[in-house]
């Protein structure tokens, strides 16, 4: 379920190994800061990474989804787009199939149109909805009596020809789940340090956003398969059925309520179990 929305317009590039320099991260973390008019760091490192480890995320949940070759998301093979605010809009992964990068472009950006149609989020009239991603903070625990979807574990193809529902893993890929989450742990590190958030509440992150991913391409176990991957600093993904449609049941929690003019999230893990439920079903029955 998607959390905190901003601008999705684009204004500048960056390579991917800024995201290893503490001086970038703070000043991006200011960037955000002045932009969400709050001073607190905890909050604009939270919302920052939040939208950066979606974007991340993304192009390796759409690549495996569709199969598509992809080279590892090493830092050094990372091209960034940053938004006004200083969070990444997007993370484009050069040396990749240029073919297959112009579908995953054209088929992302159809995802992120149905999401400003349809994610039920508040947000100042100041500020234009734009991408929405899940995001960090702290996780809770299952509600008592939720009905939380178990999805199976891929199977193993038996094939070179990947097909949908098993193992994704592509053999002209590499080890991308290795290369993302060396990624991801050099940045949560390096944000851990400037900002002070715990890197357990980053990790969450990093499974909400995974699994948002992969319940937008219909694929929940894709996202599984790869929060899995990523090793044992991510809680397992969860998912909720509602009124016929699937959610992720968050770990985390972006913080945009604590910025002036903002409030939680539909699906906010802060939310009393009760009020997250009906507001679930009240957005599931939404056209």
């Amino acid at each position: 379920m998607a959390v905190a929305a901003q601008s999705a317009d684009v204004v500048k590039a960056a390579p991917g190994q800024m995201l290893a320099d503490e001086a970038w991260l703070a000043a991006r973390i200011a960037d955000l800061n002045a932009s969400w008019r709050t001073d607190s760091m905890r909050v604009g490192a939270t919302l920052w990474w939040c939208m950066t480890a979606s974007a991340l995320v993304e192009p390796v949940v759409r690549a495996l989804v569709r199969n598509m070759p992809i080279a590892p998301p090493t830092l050094d093979r990372l091209e960034l787009s940053l938004r006004p605010d200083g969070t990444v809009g997007k993370a484009r992964i050069l040396d990749a199939d240029a073919d297959a990068d112009a579908d995953a472009v054209a088929d992302a950006d159809a995802v992120r149109s149905k999401h400003r149609r349809t994610a039920g989020i508040r947000t100042p009239r100041s500020r234009a909805a734009g991408d929405d991603r899940a995001a960090a903070g702290s996780s809770d625990a299952p509600d008592p009596g939720a009905s939380t979807a178990t999805v199976p574990a891929a199977p193993p193809c038996d094939t070179a020809e990947q097909t949908r529902g098993c193992d994704p893993v592509s053999p002209e890929s590499g080890d991308i789940p290795g290369a993302l989450r060396a990624t991801v742990a050099t940045v949560i590190d390096r944000l851990a340090a400037v900002s002070g958030v715990r890197a357990p509440a980053l990790w969450a992150v990093v499974t909400d956003v995974v699994a948002s991913w992969a319940v937008d391409a219909r694929a929940p176990e894709i996202g599984q398969w790869l929060a899995a991957e990523l090793g044992p600093a991510l809680p397992a993904p969860r998912f909720v059925d509602v009124a016929g449609r699937t959610f992720v049941r968050r770990a985390s929690c972006c913080l945009v309520y604590e910025a002036p003019s903002c409030e939680k999230c539909v699906s906010c893990p802060k939310r009393p179990p009760a009020e997250r439920a009906a507001l679930l079903a009240d957005y599931a029955r939404r056209p």
